[in-house]
């Protein structure tokens, strides 16, 4: 397949028709890209401004409204229904050393075509395209079908990447019961919990648009054997949504549960240092009244006043002693 200077080596066009190989088409020579009972498959990698207005019209035709949306770039899926045509857009996003970078994927799909861009992509269609192409029989099923396929791959993808931060929240939950935690750990809570809602921002969205095409009545390019496949791919996503919340839920829990576990050995240390201040004012308070050093005082010149206040000084903080412990103060 030639290439010029518009298009990316990464750039893959394919019609698919039955009983034939698969057919590569020249993106700089596109003139009747789509052929009645064929399917044609454009896949592209970070495509330019320029690319996306040259090849986008000889599917849609001048719909500007549609080539609009598509330059743009999105931080939040969302499914746009135009005249003969839809537009699905889904954010990837790939973890990489503690941080999360953000991607796109565009599927805009009508009857007999397909065109997936992906913009700073965590993941692309290729794996799925060489899968689909050696059973053909899937391809042509229609676009709805392939287009159902790649949300179920982007959701493999957002169930790998969601794995990596599983044990970030494990090691964040250990660290707050533990009760060992210092100030980075809690902003490394702060900071993944706000990356755990941006994330959950992006996924959950996707669910519901995806069960629009699994609903009656449906657009005529999205037949009733792939409803079941967006409807699959609905239920995925949503379960991926409702687990984000309860990771959020667990460093909330987490945090609040450690505060709790520092509070109480506040509390406890308070306890102890105040028993053992009970004790000890006994023998500070009677030396301080024998070290005032008046002459007449009980029992200075009795042989066994000094070993009494002793003994009564031990006597009383032993009973102290005994008192906070079975207290549990110590």
């Amino acid at each position: 397949m030639s290439q010029s200077s518009l298009t990316s080596l990464a750039h893959v066009a394919k019609r698919y028709s039955v009983g034939q190989s698969p057919e590569w088409i020249d993106l700089n020579q596109l003139e009747q890209p789509v052929k009645k009972d064929s399917l044609v498959w454009v896949s592209l990698i970070d495509p330019s401004d320029d690319e996306l207005l040259a090849i986008l019209p000889h599917f849609i035709g001048q719909q500007s409204r549609v080539i609009d949306e598509v330059i743009t770039k999105h931080r939040r899926p969302k499914v746009v229904e135009y005249d003969g045509v839809s537009l699905i857009v889904a954010i990837s996003f790939k973890t990489n050393h503690g941080g999360v970078h953000f991607g796109e994927m565009q599927v805009l799909f009508g009857a007999d075509f397909l065109i997936s861009i992906w913009r700073h992509p965590s993941a692309a269609d290729h794996v799925i395209r060489e899968d689909l192409e050696a059973k053909t029989e899937l391809l042509m099923r229609g676009a709805d079908f392939v287009v159902a396929e790649l949300l179920n791959t982007i959701t493999d993808s957002y169930t790998e990447q969601l794995f990596t931060l599983e044990h970030q929240v494990e090691k964040v939950e250990s660290h707050f019961f533990g009760g060992r935690f210092q100030h980075k750990d809690i902003e490394k809570a702060y900071h993944l919990r706000r990356t755990l809602l941006r994330i959950q921002s992006s996924i959950g969205p996707l669910s519901e648009l995806s069960r629009r095409f699994s609903r009656q009545p449906v657009v005529p390019y999205v037949g009733a054997a792939s409803q079941a496949y967006f409807a699959e791919v609905a239920d995925r996503l949503a379960r991926l949504s409702e687990l984000i919340g309860v990771w959020r839920d667990t460093i909330a829990f987490a945090f609040e549960g450690g505060m709790m576990v520092i509070q109480l050995q506040q509390n406890d240390i308070g306890r102890k240092l105040a028993a053992w201040a009970a004790i000890l004012a006994i023998p500070t308070a009677l030396a301080g009244i024998y070290g005032m050093n008046f002459k007449i005082m009980p029992e200075l010149d009795w042989e066994y006043g000094y070993p009494l206040v002793l003994g009564a000084m031990g006597a009383v903080c032993s009973g102290l002693y005994y008192t906070f412990k079975k207290s549990g103060w110590l």
